[in-house]
């Protein structure tokens, strides 16, 4: 076997940049698990074992508080000159959503700013295709590997919802935050704006059409099959966690103060419709960047938890959910 062809087959299992992914995480503090198996139904409706490459956990903050942030990785490996193009989202406003959290089940709250400001400067796109260098094209890209990071937020966040309910650390002050990060060794290019199909038919290079850059954010509603296992994961969750209205209604009761006059408090329906939320958005990174943007992602939600306002904390002492009201004179931040 030539050293051409052991070469390219090795990387073509994507081992070698699971393997360097792995370091990056591990150098920045993340604990690695490896593969995160979880079941969903395949093209057939019927209920499958499958498994994203890896899953990453790191301690944000564990002083009088524990935030942590849980992150799904898939990793994709594509030869030298690949590159994967996709097109800007067709407006400035749209909702923020690719970092999801535990938040509604505690009685703390973050203002969430930074993360929005860290998710616009990214930037959102709505679809993608794949350009090889010999010329040849396709519309598949990185769509397995989001296919399967967008099947398994949903299960990821029922875990961390669940952990959430069972556990109160820090009096309550305790927030998972999730996000799924595909890492590839595509090039990623968005097309640039408001160009007529001229632009594109006399166009001689990528970058007469298209910004080379670090990391997109994809957004994309679910379908069908992707919506009913969602909705099938809330169900299960609601019906395991009878005591959960309860709970929200006791948040409702403190989340007082005039930055509630114009928001409101979660429900059951709002927590139903974050599992299907949590599987519209992913971060796509070209693995050169990952370390960069994993800091500058951290930096946004630890600013973020710099904001936390305390409106309760939780009795640690009683068995049932039970919250301490905090006094007028008590600091809430």
């Amino acid at each position: 076997m030539s050293n051409t062809k052991w070469k390219n087959g090795f990387l073509k299992t994507g081992l070698p940049l699971e393997y360097v992914t792995s370091n990056i995480l591990n150098k920045k503090g993340y604990s690695i698990f490896g593969e995160y198996p979880y079941l969903r139904p395949n093209e057939n409706g019927d209920f499958k074992e499958f498994s994203i490459d890896l899953r990453a956990h790191k301690c944000l903050d564990s002083g009088d508080r524990l935030f942590v942030l849980d992150a799904l990785i898939e990793c994709k490996f594509r030869q030298a000159g690949t590159t994967w193009i996709f097109s800007p989202f067709p407006s400035d406003t749209m909702s923020i959503g690719l970092v999801h959290s535990t938040e509604d089940l505690a009685p703390v709250r973050l203002q969430g700013h930074e993360l929005w400001e860290f998710e616009k400067e990214i930037g959102y796109c709505v679809s993608g295709v794949e350009l090889m260098n010999n010329g040849g094209g396709n519309t598949d890209g990185a769509r397995h590997g989001v296919f399967q990071l967008r099947y398994g937020m949903p299960v990821l966040l029922k875990n961390a919802y669940q952990h959430a309910l069972e556990y109160t650390w820090s009096s309550g002050r305790y927030i998972d935050f999730v996000c799924p990060i595909l890492v590839t060794t595509a090039d990623l290019r968005v097309i640039k704006s408001d160009l007529q199909l001229d632009h594109f038919t006399e166009a001689e290079d990528l970058d007469d059409v298209s910004d080379l850059c670090e990391a997109v954010i994809l957004n994309e509603s679910p379908g069908p099959q992707l919506q009913g296992f969602a909705d099938s994961l809330a169900e299960e969750f609601l019906a395991s966690n009878p005591g959960l209205s309860q709970r929200l209604v006791a948040l409702d009761e403190v989340l007082v103060g005039k930055e509630w006059e114009r928001r409101y408090a979660p429900d059951l329906d709002t927590i139903k419709r974050s599992f299907g939320h949590c599987a519209e958005r992913v971060l796509i990174v070209n693995y050169k960047y990952l370390n960069d943007v994993l800091s500058r992602l951290e930096d946004a939600i630890l600013a973020d938890i710099a904001t936390e306002k305390i409106y309760a904390l939780v009795d640690e002492s009683q068995s049932e959910f039970t919250l301490k009201s905090i006094g007028a004179n008590e600091d809430r931040t």
